[in-house]
């Protein structure tokens, strides 16, 4: 018996061992194939969807894929959006490279589409990407191209209204995105107090937004990732874009340094409000008035098949400028702010399964202020600069496993709030200590197949900070009241120093190839905060390093998702839900002190927060209607002990409803319409529910009593604004739209808010002394508001 049983075993080793050795050798017949997608101008195309046989990958955002095969027959079908596909046979028998050129579709601006973004097969969930081309048919408020505003037309994705800077996902704030240009991050990304961002359409390949199941090469930010890359030159030739619209212009240059190489392409943009205001009514404008401008520039070097290096710098600058005289009193304001980056990528494909990326950069935000009262003047200047280095890298074996690594290692040098008073001729300015830190993080993700239908993307970020001196710093107890001691720190010494694991998981299960569902869990800390109130007495934007009273914040999202194309991939359907936990949240006190304060932690507090919501996403891609209608059920919460009496309140940009459409329909050859409508439960604020009068003395010249008015309330973000709904529509005429000349134009005419709606920018109260009431005055923004721009290339 004993035999037969050992016969038994030694059979079925025997066909375990055949079975691993022909899967080796079946892994070691595996070719390398790289597919590199690009235009007919040799511009690289993006996450182009590649089709090879059954199998469907998706090209990175440098347009390069690449895949292991086993020798034999493929069909392969390469397409990207606003270009005509590419199909082929190919017998593989070696390692292959494959140079893809798509032909551009004829029409100037075609269909407006989200691609890539919400691939069944592909395991990323809560992502939207958009075209450059597609930002340029979104009708837009004086026809200016917007790549945030763009955004927030997709679900989960919140503006905080007309003129806002803010931009919130998923309950989050602002200051909570990862905003990053070319890798390079981004702290102020607004022109025009938030009418505008700082983003040149001209410049701009695309946009992707990251809202949940966040990568592990990602982090420092608790909400999102808002990643925009900019394009690349043409190697061949000279070539140039740009547009005239009614408030600012923009032109853009390209060509190659080294024919087929090397290249560059360089983008400026400029308001001219300031100049036209001048002209019209120089006698009433005087020396008032305002403009941005900024530039873009890209210098690409492929120093051999394998290598690339890139290089990318921007320059934004924004100056407001008022000044008034009445009654012999002089009152101005002036303040000045801007952006600068700049970056040295190195991208290599070492060999045939390993890529890395090596980074350099470089960047700062300034904001200065003066503020003029007779012969006073108050200076107040806050800022930031990093200086970051990264390296990430890429191994893919087989079609089963990819594994990605990398670290970062960021200084960081704060200015938070320098300042000062001059008057007359005497000089009392005063300027804080600036304040360092030190950010790092490594991380490792690995992405595996465990079936042909279940796949996991699990990765751990592992991060650290450490705010270091030289500082002077204030000693608070363990209720964060100040003991009246102070420790001076050195050079280099630890203040404050915090590290956490942040995990990430991705879940993908494919049903067949037309749905999936998808789950996933994130964990991110942020080092950095954002203070900002609106009852401080100076415009500020203050970036501060967590402290030993400042805590890092901390978000653990989780999200589900149920993802769906219809009719040969015409329409793409998609249900998320997703609920988060914030902690560590802060806010400046009411009436907090900003101006000449060098320990800032003091005038801030602390709490929690949570986020909840499910989102609808349809899309139509083909056809001469094209668009897709999005809408958020969602609620935002916040809990600090110091504020609403420890009860917990709406956060003020939490919207329950909200909903967009956005369409597109080709008329003909030469005409194009677009169209856009939004609605949202209007934004929470805290009005008061009472007044009453309070005597605080007597006037000594007349003996008469001194009364003032006290605004009494109930609890924070108890009411509502009305809601918030708008429709713009925009026609796209080519004049000659196959017109084979190297100049080519186009015009945009658009209307913003085409029914008028007297959407409220923001309540304030109004007392009637006569009739002793108090009513609530609403101020509108933007009435109905038509542009026309024109669009050009040669």
């Amino acid at each position: 018996m004993l035999p037969l049983l050992q016969n038994k075993y030694n059979k079925k080793l025997g066909i375990l061992f055949c079975c691993n050795f022909i899967y080796c050798l079946l892994l070691a017949q595996q070719h390398t194939v790289i597919i590199q997608v690009t235009d007919a101008e040799k511009l690289r195309l993006g996450n182009a969807s590649i089709a090879i046989n059954q199998q469907k990958i998706t090209a990175d955002t440098s347009g390069i894929a690449l895949v292991k095969l086993l020798p034999g027959n493929y069909y392969f079908t390469i397409s990207a959006v606003n270009h005509f596909n590419s199909t082929f046979n190919c017998t593989i028998n070696r390692d292959t490279t494959f140079n893809i050129v798509l032909k551009v579709r004829q029409s100037l601006l075609s269909n407006v589409t989200v691609y890539s973004s919400r691939n069944v097969t592909r395991n990323q969930m809560s992502t939207q990407t958009i075209t450059s081309a597609q930002l340029k048919k979104i009708p837009v408020i004086l026809g200016e191209i917007d790549p945030l505003k763009t955004i927030t037309l997709l679900p989960g994705i919140k503006s905080g209204g007309e003129a806002s800077a803010g931009i919130y996902v998923r309950g989050g704030g602002p200051e909570q995105n990862l905003v990053l240009l070319d890798g390079i991050q981004v702290y102020n990304p607004n022109h025009l107090f938030g009418f505008f961002s700082i983003f040149n359409g001209e410049a701009i390949k695309n946009v992707e937004v990251i809202k949940g199941g966040i990568p592990a090469e990602y982090g420092g930010r608790l909400s999102s990732v808002i990643n925009i890359d900019t394009r690349d030159g043409n190697k061949d030739s000279i070539k140039g874009s740009g547009g005239i619209g009614l408030i600012a212009s923009r032109l853009a240059l390209e060509g190659p340094i080294i024919k087929g190489k090397s290249s560059f392409i360089i983008s400026a943009r400029r308001t001219y409000i300031d100049q036209i205001a001048k002209i019209v009514a120089s006698s009433r404008i005087g020396n008032n008035g305002y403009f941005f401008y900024d530039i873009n520039a890209k210098v690409d070097y492929t120093l051999n098949k394998k290598s690339q290096l890139l290089f990318t710098l921007y320059k934004g600058k924004d100056d407001f400028i008022f000044s008034n005289t009445n009654d012999g009193r002089r009152t101005s304001f002036n303040t000045i702010w801007g952006n600068a980056l700049l970056g040295l990528q190195w991208k290599q494909q070492v060999n045939k399964a390993l890529q890395q990326q090596t980074a350099v950069n470089y960047n700062k935000f300034v904001l200065d202020s003066k503020f003029g009262f007779s012969t006073i003047n108050f200076l107040f200047t806050s800022g930031l600069q990093d200086y970051q280095v990264k390296s990430d890298w890429q191994y893919a074996s087989n079609k089963w496993l990819k594994i990605k690594w990398g670290a970062q290692y960021i200084w960081h040098q704060f200015t938070p709030g320098a300042g000062g008073v001059t008057a007359g001729v005497q000089d009392f300015k005063s300027k804080l200590t600036n304040q360092f830190a030190q950010e790092a993080a490594a991380y490792i993700s690995s992405d595996i197949n465990i079936t042909n239908n279940l796949n996991i993307v699990a990765g751990l970020r592992y991060s650290y900070f450490n705010q270091v001196g030289p500082n002077a710093k204030i000693v608070y107890g363990a209720d964060g009241v100040p003991t009246g001691e102070q420790i001076n720190y050195t050079k280099g010494q630890s203040i404050a120093a915090y590290h956490y694991p942040e995990p990430r998981l991705g879940l993908l299960y494919k049903f067949n190839s037309n749905a999936s569902l998808k789950a996933s869990y994130t964990k991110t800390v942020q080092y950095i905060h954002l203070a900002t109130t609106s009852s401080a007495t100076f415009p500020s934007d203050l970036w501060v390093p967590s402290s030993s009273l400042i805590k890092p914040a901390l978000a653990n999202q989780m999200a589900i998702g149920f993802f769906k194309n219809l009719a040969n991939n015409k329409y793409e359907c998609s249900i998320e839900a997703y609920y988060k936990t914030m902690s560590n949240q802060i806010e400046f006190k009411p009436g907090a002190q900003l101006l000449l304060n060098q320990n800032l932690d003091g005038e801030m507090i602390f709490g929690s927060g949570k986020a909840y919501g499910i989102e609808f996403f349809i899309q139509k891609k083909q056809g001469k209607l094209t668009g897709w209608i999005g809408y958020t059920l969602s609620k935002a919460e916040r809990n600090f002990n110091a504020l609403n009496n420890g009860q917990t309140f709406t956060f003020r940009y939490d919207r329950t409803h909200d909903l967009s459409v956005v369409a597109n329909y080709a008329i003909n050859k030469k005409w194009e319409a677009s169209m856009v409508f939004v609605y949202g439960t209007g934004n929470a604020l805290t009005l008061p529910t009472g007044r009453y009068t309070f005597n605080v003395g007597i006037n000594t010249e007349d003996n008469t009593p001194i009364f003032t008015n006290i605004n009494q309330y109930s609890s924070i973000n108890d009411y509502r604004m009305p809601a918030y709904h708008r429709l713009d529509v925009a026609f796209i005429y080519t004049p000659k739209p196959l017109s084979k000349k190297r100049f080519k134009n186009s015009w945009n005419f658009s209307i913003y808010n085409v029914y008028n709606r007297y959407n409220p920018f923001f309540i304030y109260l109004d007392a009637n002394e006569t009739t002793q009431t108090v009513n609530g005055k609403k101020v509108y923004l933007f009435p109905i508001v038509p542009s026309v721009t024109w669009n050009f290339k040669f």
